[in-house]
C-alpha cells in the first residue's frame, strides 16, 4: 500500500481528469488526514487545489468532511482485523481543530473547561465569568483572508501614517505608508502571496512615522502584544475574554499561538511603561504569564494575509473587549477579585429548563443528595440500591427514578467485597448486575486531598463521556467522611464539614452532576444545611430493624412520614 504521504504528494503534483478528480480528492485527504494533518490544513491546501481545478466549494467541502469522518474512522478500525503474530501501529489521531458546539445558554458549561486542561487557578478564574461560548471557538480564516492586512491597518491605524513589515528573518523592513495598502483591492493578493515564506511575515505594531496632523508620538505607544505559546489556542482566547483585555485584533500566528493587540493608548514613553507593567502584572497575577520582551511598542509581530510555512497566519478577530485601557483598568479594580459578577434578569428573556429529575420528588441534576441514618445500619447498601434502581429506571424507597449512568465512588471496600454486594442486591431485586451504566472508582488507600479529589472524579467522568460513551448524571461518595482517611488530607486544615461541602460543590461545579453522599444522624449538621435534598432515617422506638423516613427538598414538597423495614441487604418501603 502506498505511504500516506506519497498519495497527498502525487495529488498535489498530478493532473487528472474531471471524472477522476472526486475519486482522488477523497483519497488524498484520507492520506492527509492519516499523515497528521488537521482539517483547516486539509482544506486549505489540497481542497484548495480541488477548487482552483473546477470543483464547487460546496463539492469539496462535503468530501473533506467524509474523508474525515469521525464515525466512518470509528467503524472501519472495529471491523479491521490484524494479521496473526504481526504487530500493528495505529496512525496517531490528527489533532483537531477546536471548534466548540453551540449552547442554549452564554456560560460555558464547566466541563467543556475541564477539557481543556485548564490549571487551578486559571479555572477558578474562567468558573467566575460570565463568558461567551465564542470565546472558546477557533475561527476558521475568512474566505478573502489574503486581505486581512488591509482590514488590520484600517481599524488600528491612521492612513497617513507609516507601517513597517518584512519577511521573517530578513535584516531589513519595507516602510509603506497605510493608506497604499488599504487602497489596494484584489491587486493585495498578490502582494501578499509574495511575503509568503517558512517563517512567515512580521509587522511592527506601532506605526514607525505619524501622520501630518500629529502633535505628538502617541503614534508609538499605542498597542502592545500579548500571548503565551505554552497555552493552547482555545485557552488563550478564553484568558483574553475572560479578563476583558482591550484588544484591537487577534492574531493567528499560524504556529498554535494567539497574538492580542492590545490597546494601551499612551502619548509617551514613561505612561507606556507604566500602563503595560499594570498589564503584565495584572495578567501574570492570573496566571497568564507574557514575556518581558514584549513590551518593547517597536516589536515585530506576527503579520495575517500571509503563509508561514503553509500555513495561514490570519485575523481572528477586531475590537473584543473594554474599549480603551482606562475602561479596562477601572474594570480590573472593580471586577477582578475571582469572585461572580453580577448578572441581571434581563440577559434571559425567559425561564430556563429545569435541570432534569433523577428521583421524582427527591433530587434533580446538579443537586446534593444526603441520606443520612444511624451507624452500621445498612447506610452504603441504601447507596448501592440507588445507584442500582438509577441505572434500570427502578424505584427507589417508593420513588420513581430516570434510567440513568451512575458513577458509585468507593472509598472503603475492597474491589471483590464491593462487587459482592453489588451481585447480592441486585440478584435480590431479580436484576442483572452487570451492567454498563454501573461505574465505580475505587479510591480506597489514594492520597489525595479534598480538592484533587474533586478534580478527579470531574476529569473520569469527562473522559468517560468522551471516550466511554458514558454520561453519568449522578455522582455516589460512599462514605464521604473517608476523604480525609489519608495523610495528604489529615495535613488540611479547617473545619471539616467545610472541607467536604466544598469537594461537593466543586463536583457539582465542574461536571452538572448529582452528588449523593450518606452520614450518620447528626455527624454533620452543616452539610445538612447545605444540602438541597435531605433523606433521614429515624429508628422506630421498640422496633428490631424499623425506621421512619422523613425528607426535606429544596426544590420537592417535604416527604411525609414513611415507616421502612431493614431485611438484609436493603431496605422496604
Amino acid at each position: 500500500m502506498e505511504s500516506a504521504r506519497k498519495i497527498v504528494n502525487q495529488f498535489l503534483k498530478g493532473k487528472f481528469e474531471d471524472k477522476d478528480l472526486k475519486s482522488e480528492l477523497y483519497k488524498a485527504a484520507e492520506a492527509a488526514m492519516e499523515d497528521g494533518w488537521t482539517f483547516m490544513d486539509t482544506s486549505f491546501q489540497i481542497g484548495g487545489l480541488a477548487r482552483e481545478r473546477g470543483m464547487a466549494d460546496d463539492e469539496v467541502e462535503q468530501i473533506l468532511r467524509r474523508a474525515f469522518s469521525s464515525e466512518k474512522r470509528s467503524s472501519e478500525r472495529e471491523e479491521a482485523k490484524p494479521e496473526p503474530h504481526r504487530e500493528t501501529t495505529q496512525a496517531a489521531a490528527p489533532p483537531q481543530t477546536t471548534i466548540m458546539p453551540a449552547f442554549t445558554t452564554s456560560m460555558i458549561p464547566m466541563e467543556q473547561m475541564l477539557a481543556m486542561g485548564l490549571d487551578t487557578q486559571s479555572l477558578e478564574l474562567l468558573q467566575n465569568f460570565k463568558i461567551d461560548p465564542e470565546a472558546l471557538s477557533i475561527p476558521w480564516p475568512a474566505a478573502d483572508w489574503r486581505k486581512d492586512l488591509a482590514k488590520l491597518l484600517e481599524a488600528t491605524f491612521e492612513e497617513d501614517e507609516t507601517i513597517d513589515f518584512k519577511i521573517s528573518d530578513t535584516p531589513t523592513a519595507t516602510s509603506e505608508l497605510v493608506s497604499n495598502i488599504v487602497g489596494q483591492d484584489d491587486a493585495i493578493k498578490k502582494i501578499m502571496k509574495s511575503l509568503d515564506s517558512p517563517e512567515g511575515a512580521l509587522i511592527c505594531i506601532n506605526a514607525t512615522k505619524g501622520g501630518e496632523d500629529a502633535s505628538d508620538e502617541s503614534w508609538k505607544y499605542r498597542y502592545v502584544m500579548v500571548d503565551n505559546p505554552k497555552m493552547t489556542l482555545a485557552k488563550q482566547l478564553a484568558y483574553f475574554k475572560a479578563l476583558n483585555l482591550p484588544c484591537a485584533a487577534l492574531i493567528n500566528t499560524g504556529a498554535n499561538s494567539v497574538q492580542a493587540w492590545v490597546k494601551i493608548g499612551a502619548d509617551n514613553q514613561e505612561e507606556y511603561d507604566e500602563r503595560v507593567d499594570f498589564l503584565f502584572s495584572t495578567l501574570a497575577s492570573q496566571g497568564f504569564q507574557v514575556d518581558s520582551s514584549n513590551r518593547n511598542p517597536s516589536m515585530m509581530v506576527r503579520m495575517p494575509g500571509v503563509l508561514r510555512g503553509g500555513k495561514q497566519q490570519y485575523l481572528i478577530s477586531l475590537e473584543q473587549g473594554a474599549k480603551n485601557f482606562a475602561e479596562w483598568k477601572q474594570w480590573v479594580e472593580y471586577s477582578l477579585d475571582g469572585k461572580p459578577l453580577i448578572e441581571l434578569a434581563s440577559d434571559s428573556e425567559e425561564a430556563p429548563k429545569k435541570d432534569e429529575v433523577l428521583i421524582q420528588n427527591m433530587l434533580q441534576a446538579g443537586e446534593f443528595f444526603l441520606f443520612t441514618a444511624p451507624p452500621k445500619c445498612g447506610k452504603s447498601m441504601a447507596l448501592m440500591d440507588l445507584g442500582l434502581s438509577l441505572c434500570y429506571g427502578e424505584e427507589w424507597f417508593g420513588n420513581a427514578t430516570t434510567m440513568s449512568d451512575v458513577l458509585f465512588i468507593n472509598f472503603e471496600l475492597t474491589k471483590s467485597v464491593f462487587l459482592n454486594r453489588l451481585y447480592l442486591l441486585a440478584n435480590k431485586r431479580g436484576l442483572p448486575a452487570s451492567t454498563g451504566n454501573f461505574g465505580f472508582l475505587n479510591l480506597r488507600g489514594v492520597a489525595l486531598s479534598p480538592l484533587e479529589t474533586a478534580q478527579l472524579i470531574a476529569k473520569r467522568v469527562e473522559g468517560a463521556k468522551k471516550m466511554g460513551n458514558h454520561n453519568y448524571r449522578t455522582i455516589v461518595i460512599d462514605p464521604i467522611s473517608a476523604v480525609f482517611h489519608n495523610p495528604k488530607a489529615m495535613r488540611i486544615t479547617g473545619a471539616p464539614h467545610q472541607i467536604l461541602m466544598q469537594m461537593v460543590d466543586t463536583i457539582i461545579a465542574l461536571t452538572g452532576c448529582a452528588v449523593v453522599a450518606a452520614c450518620n444522624n447528626d455527624e454533620y449538621p452543616y452539610l445538612e444545611s447545605r444540602a438541597d435534598s435531605v433523606l433521614k432515617l429515624t429508628p422506630v422506638e421498640g422496633g428490631l430493624n424499623q425506621f421512619q423516613i422523613n425528607g426535606s427538598f429544596r426544590e420537592f414538597p417535604k416527604l411525609l412520614a414513611r415507616d421502612c423495614s431493614w431485611i438484609y441487604p436493603r431496605f422496604w418501603v
